[in-house]
């Protein structure tokens, strides 16, 4: 049975191997995707082997979904993926059965094939290497007080923050923290998607009696990474109803992670949206700029990154609301510098990020920030375009005008017609105005401020 599970892995991943070689440039190819193994392939998991946690998280990042949906296709059927590192040379000769170094820092597997595997929590997401700011502040100290005291006064937990923000560290790191704790503490750490395909395969195989006693009698601590995911799910939504009640009413801590907030997921049962509102529900913003250079300098000095200051800035200034992107940006400039034996300054980081920052650029538009300030000055976008020059409206148009210069880089003509076909010298001047008062005027810094940070949210 173990040489037909093992043929299957290897010819599912030779197949997609064909096909992704014509797919990608051959760089990407040599450096990143052949050096993968598949270890293993039974009913949707693939568990991938990769050299090190580096080249794991480069590729979850950046690779993800193009190797899920070309397995998919050669697999016929959906796939989820599992990552894990290879084992050092000296652990090739330890006898299968001694337990692993570090098997304190291991949950179960969503899906148990075989039923006794065990998954890695992320080493690197810890509360220790996760950078606090006034954006995430609330949720950090709530992640702390549940990992400190499970199931006391957070239950259940529910996290909730655009893509890249640190919801899926925050849920590893109060799985570390518990295990670190009581290594005996059963957890088990699993995403929707997962556990959706879990439960598909209790129904197709008649196993939903493990499936229960895993989740209702065999489990303290319940970690469901992007809950939204089940919406439109009945089956899915129905096992988790009930987990969530058996968990809940015997005092065992959920915790829970969503890109929306419980009353906007659609598709999701009244039921559960209730639930979810039990506990404590909180946010994560995207950073604020001195904490996008703290999140740089933290990774740097983790992977052992020479990364100077002017740098760590120019990352931190263009790459603004999305911590997995801003990650992502210094993954490749290091292995880019790596690769050509360059140094690692402002003009080369530029370069490399060239067509990433053009794209960029190009998602604020003039309309955008005209809505923004319109809404900010409480006042109307219409307004903002009229001849009118009484007081109220003369400075909100004026930072419109600025900010539409600064950040949607129309030019003075194009601003002209945008503001009801005003002069292109009637924009110069209000943005040379703004600039000159923002050293003297300290409310209208703040108020510029605040709306270059909502922008930023909204890039």
């Amino acid at each position: 049975m173990t040489e037909a599970v093992q043929q299957s892995s290897e010819g599912l991943w030779s197949a997609f191997l064909d096909a992704a070689k014509t797919s990608i440039s051959s760089h990407v190819f040599e450096t990143w995707i052949r050096p993968v193994e598949c270890v293993s392939y039974s009913n949707g998991a693939v568990t991938l082997a990769v050299r090190d946690q580096f080249a794991r998280d480069w590729l979850a990042d950046h690779y993800l979904d193009f190797i899920r949906e070309h397995l998919t296709r050669h697999a016929g059927v959906p796939v989820a993926i599992d990552w894990v590192i290879h084992p050092p040379a000296s652990a090739a000769s330890r006898d299968v059965h001694d337990p692993l170094p570090d098997e304190g820092s291991q949950v179960s597997e969503s899906i148990d094939t075989p039923a006794n595997k065990r998954r890695h929590l992320n080493p690197r997401y810890s509360f220790d290497t996760f950078v606090s700011g006034p954006s995430n502040q609330f949720a950090f100290a709530a992640c702390k007080a549940v990992a400190e005291k499970p199931a006391h006064s957070y239950n259940p937990l529910f996290l909730f923050g655009g893509v890249g923000l640190g919801k899926t560290h925050l849920l590893s790191a109060i799985g570390h923290h518990l295990l670190h704790a009581d290594p005996q503490t059963r957890i088990i750490y699993t995403s929707s998607e997962q556990f959706m395909n879990e439960v598909i395969n209790a129904v197709r195989f008649s196993t939903l009696d493990e499936f229960h006693h895993k989740y209702r009698k065999n489990c303290d601590v319940l970690l469901m990474d992007d809950i939204q995911l089940i919406a439109g799910k009945d089956r899915t939504q129905n096992e988790f109803f009930h987990i969530f009640n058996t968990l809940y009413d015997s005092q065992r801590q959920i915790v829970v992670t969503s890109d929306k907030l419980p009353h906007e997921i659609p598709e999701i049962e009244e039921r559960l949206r209730t639930r979810f509102q039990w506990g404590l529900i909180a946010d994560i913003q995207p950073p604020d700029l001195e904490t996008r250079i703290a999140i740089l300098q933290k990774r740097a000095a983790s992977e052992n990154i020479a990364l100077d200051d002017e740098v760590s800035f120019f990352l931190a200034k263009n790459i603004r609301s999305n911590v997995r992107e801003l990650e992502g940006a210094l993954v490749r400039v290091t292995a880019h510098a790596s690769l050509s034996g360059t140094p690692i300054t402002v003009d080369y980081a530029r370069e490399v990020l060239a067509e990433i920052l053009s794209t960029r650029a190009q998602q604020i538009s003039v309309e955008s920030i005209q809505k923004l300030v319109a809404s900010y000055f409480q006042v109307r976008v219409i307004d903002l375009k009229s001849p009118r020059r009484v007081k109220t409206l003369v400075r909100p148009r004026q930072v419109a005008m600025f900010l539409c210069r600064k950040h949607a880089g129309a030019s003075y003509p194009d601003l002209g017609s945008r503001f009801g076909d005003k002069d292109h010298t009637t924009i110069m001047s209000a943005c040379k105005k703004i600039e000159a008062l923002l050293k003297t005027d300290p409310s209208l810094r703040s108020q510029v401020l605040e709306l270059e940070r909502q922008l930023d949210v909204k890039r």
